[in-house]
């Protein structure tokens, strides 16, 4: 597991089911607590993944947040959150997750040595620019007002346009201009039927 970057962002979350602030994360998934002097692996950990191959605008994806502790103390009322980007929207959150703004919030409890796994489900933007990537992060705090023990973050990669689609729009415009320009030579036709009939009346 790597070492989440610290100072590098402010707070996570704020009261589940009350608001949650906005988050700005430095971390690669799965990251983990940094354990402290001389005590070796670290206890806690959370990983972030379920996506799979370039997404679709307009596309739902399922992500899948596991929850470690590897401690011999129960892990209680921590609190997980997973914020995903402006291009996309949380549909739900599973286990009784709180979703506000872009967040989903849950507060966690943890045996010793076991792991629980929560769900969200998100969908693309329709307006989302093909070929993008964007990411969504999950971050874990053991204390509400700690910083986060454990963050990981999961890229999504936005489908490109594909060569039938760009096929389609380009058959779409060309049928646009003949229609267009059909219509254009009637109007012009009737114009001159309307003039061969002024001058052969006067």
């Amino acid at each position: 597991m790597t070492r989440i970057v610290r100072r590098v962002w402010w707070a996570v979350v704020g009261r589940v089911g009350a608001g949650a602030a906005g988050l700005m994360v430095a971390a690669s998934a799965p990251a983990a607590a940094e354990p402290a002097e001389g005590q070796g692996e670290p206890l806690v950990g959370v990983s972030l993944n379920g996506v799979e191959g370039p997404v679709e605008p307009g596309e739902e994806v399922r992500f899948r947040i596991t929850v470690v502790n590897s401690d011999r103390a129960s892990m209680e009322q921590a609190l997980l959150a997973q914020h995903v980007p402006d291009d996309m929207e949380i549909v739900s959150a599973g286990r009784d997750g709180v979703v506000e703004d872009s967040i989903a919030n849950w507060v966690v409890d943890v045996p010793p040595g076991e792991e629980t796994e929560y769900t969200v489900t998100a969908r693309l933007n329709e307006d989302v620019r093909p070929g993008r990537q964007l990411g969504s992060t999950a971050c874990l705090l053991l204390e509400r007002e700690a910083e986060p023990t454990a963050c990981a973050t999961e890229g999504v990669a936005v489908a490109e346009e594909t060569v039938v689609a760009k096929a389609a729009g380009a058959v779409d415009g060309q049928n646009a201009l003949r229609v267009a320009g059909a219509g254009l030579v009637l109007l012009l036709a009737w114009l001159l039927w309307r003039q061969r009939t002024f001058f052969l009346a006067h």
